[in-house]
């Protein structure tokens, strides 16, 4: 060891160690984002799938989708939000929410939309 050099893999081994941990947190924070748009747009995909048949209800559509979020998801999005429209042709049900962030005063915001056309019943 040279005169200089006391203490060196310490300092090395905690740069290191700082960026694994660097690196793993952002993996989890990516996973959970991708983890809230994936369930946003099941729930819009279940909120068009239950208001197809005629008579279209846009309300329980939108509730429907904002039920599913919640079943599925628990905590992992926040501030939920669930807006279905339909212009008489097709329905389109749109969920927004936040991500949970372990970032701190970082803020993830996640919004995914599904429409699909409204079914006719011909005899």
């Amino acid at each position: 060891m040279l005169a200089g050099e006391r203490g060196d893999d310490n300092v090395a081994a905690a740069i290191i160690f700082s960026a694994i941990l660097l690196i793993a947190w952002t993996i989890l924070q990516v996973a959970v984002v991708l983890l809230g748009r994936g369930v946003a747009l099941e729930a819009a995909r279940d909120g068009v799938h239950s208001a197809r048949l005629p008579p279209v209800n846009t309300a329980a559509a939108a509730s429907a989708a904002a039920g599913y979020v919640t079943r599925a998801t628990g905590s992992w999005l926040n501030h939920v939000a669930a807006h279905a429209k339909t212009d008489g042709r097709n329905v389109s049900v749109t969920v927004t929410g936040e991500a949970v962030s372990l970032v701190p005063f970082a803020q993830f915001p996640i919004s995914q939309t599904s429409s699909g056309p409204i079914e006719e019943l011909r005899p």
